[in-house]
């Protein structure tokens, strides 16, 4: 069985059909070998945006080493014959981010991104509002533009023509749950949270509403009559990477894609457990009436650690905050953890961007500082005390220099003692999933089983809600 075969445990109108299935349906509708489809995929992946494909190709059409490009030559060579583990992770993330090209412009730090006054939208630099009202009006004045400007057809996503078949390396007919301008307001208010966050360390002092912290504007904003929804997130991670096979005459089919992983566990038949990769959160939803503010906080691949618009295209079997292919860790945060919760938020997010932006990280640490996985249970551990996610990578070298660096923002007054406290406790005690063996590894199920989706279409997640752990032979 593939790791991405798709199993009967899955009830949605919408039509899907697993990687490796479209991708014998293109052979068998192409006239074209095996070989010479492989060296289209091989053209396709010129495109920095289809580099993930390389770590979710089924095992029969996996890419020869010596064909591809060399940064990615290394990669591959290690996944022929396996899968990614949490082993494998951790040893690359100090170069992981090299498996991407360079830019050829100098980027902004992780601090700059993180305490930055304006967002790009569309091509323009739009200033982050200071109230309610500026943002309100900012997006109605996008909105009246847009419904102004000429009707014009819709672009779509680039064309890469390598497969014409019917296999496209974007997710087709699918929509957004939320308007453009909606999703503008996400990514506004984002940037307001971290801007105000980032006031422990910019010189000109950044006020919201008259707030001047994450914690004074959520309780404002539920003194105006705002609900106030947070909690942790967990769903299978695309890298927002998505696929569909586009037949004339047919329904159009969508590809659910992952990143399989090796968990080192046991199940009771004897055989090694095989799971998707999480992408995990913290999800901020903010409603008042009819209007929804959407948010989320993680260590990220935009290049810095703090709060982004959750702005995901809808995929049923993915992100659907409804049907449990999304999984939510405990209880929604009460109001009396909310002020503790935004001030861990904003401490976490002050270390890791200080720590990433002195010491020249790429990515902002991602992978180095820990994945977004990482982030979100140093979140739940330092505030609940529980630790519900699987895997964990975050090596000691990093810890240590995380530890660190938050007791040096203590010592000189920047960050608050007591928060740090919790924080620090978190990077001691937070599990390490390498390797489990004996009372480790019941821990790890535990953690696997209960951050792996309740409801899912691929098949080994369908088998891991009921499989139990090989029991220790007997003496």
């Amino acid at each position: 069985m593939e790791p991405l075969d798709l199993g009967p445990d899955w009830h949605d109108p919408l039509p899907l059909i697993s990687l490796d299935a479209a991708l014998e349906r293109t052979l068998l509708s192409s006239d074209l070998s095996r070989e010479r489809l492989i060296e289209r995929v091989l053209a396709d992946l010129g495109h920095p945006r289809l580099h993930p494909l390389l770590w979710v190709l089924p095992r029969s059409w996996r890419l020869a080493p010596a064909a591809l490009p060399p940064r990615l030559q290394a990669a591959s060579a290690l996944l022929q014959q396996g899968l990614i583990s949490p082993v494998f992770l951790t040893a690359l993330v100090d170069d992981l981010a090299h498996l991407w090209p360079l830019e050829a412009t100098a980027q902004p730090t992780p601090l700059q991104r993180w305490q930055a006054d304006s967002l790009m939208s569309e091509g323009q630099s739009l200033r982050v509002p200071a109230t309610l009202a500026a943002l309100d009006a900012l997006l109605e004045a996008r909105r009246s533009a847009h419904e102004r400007a000429p009707v014009t057809a819709s672009q779509g996503p680039p064309s890469l023509p390598h497969l014409s078949r019917g296999l496209r390396w974007s997710n087709v007919g699918l929509d957004f749950s939320q308007s453009p301008w909606e999703r503008l307001g996400n990514a506004l208010m984002a940037q307001v949270f971290n801007r105000l966050a980032a006031n422990a360390v910019t010189r000109e002092r950044f006020v919201f509403e008259g707030c001047c912290d994450g914690a004074a504007l959520l309780s404002l904003m539920r003194q105006r009559d705002w609900t106030v929804r947070a909690r942790l997130r967990c769903s299978v991670a695309s890298f927002g990477f998505g696929a569909a096979l586009v037949v004339p005459g047919e329904a159009t089919r969508q590809i659910p894609l992952g990143l399989p992983l090796r968990t080192g566990l046991l199940d009771d038949a004897g055989e090694e457990v095989t799971t998707l990769l999480p992408h995990t959160a913290l999800e901020l939803e903010l409603t008042q009436a009819e209007r929804s503010i959407r948010l989320q906080w993680f260590q990220g691949t935009g290049g810095f650690c703090g709060w982004d618009a959750l702005n995901d295209l809808h995929r049923p079997w993915q992100n659907d905050r409804h049907n449990g292919s999304v999984r939510y860790l405990g209880e929604p945060f009460g109001e009396a953890e909310l002020p503790r919760l935004m001030q861990l938020c904003e401490l976490i997010a002050l270390v890791h961007n200080q720590e990433a932006t002195e010491r020249h990280l790429r990515q902002g640490g991602y992978g180095s500082l820990g994945f977004c996985i990482d982030s979100t249970a140093l979140l739940q551990l330092a505030l609940r005390g529980v630790c519900d996610l699987y895997p964990l990578v975050l090596p000691g070298l990093w810890r240590e220099r995380l530890d660190r660096r938050a007791v040096e923002l203590c010592r000189v007054g920047v960050a608050d003692a007591e928060v740090a406290g919790p924080y620090r406790r978190a990077l001691a005690q937070l599990p390490l999933d390498l390797s489990h063996h004996g009372p480790s590894s019941s821990d790890a199920w535990r953690r696997l089983q209960t951050s792996a989706p309740q409801n899912s279409p691929f098949a080994l997640l369908q088998h891991l809600r009921t499989a139990t752990p090989l029991p220790p032979p007997a003496c």
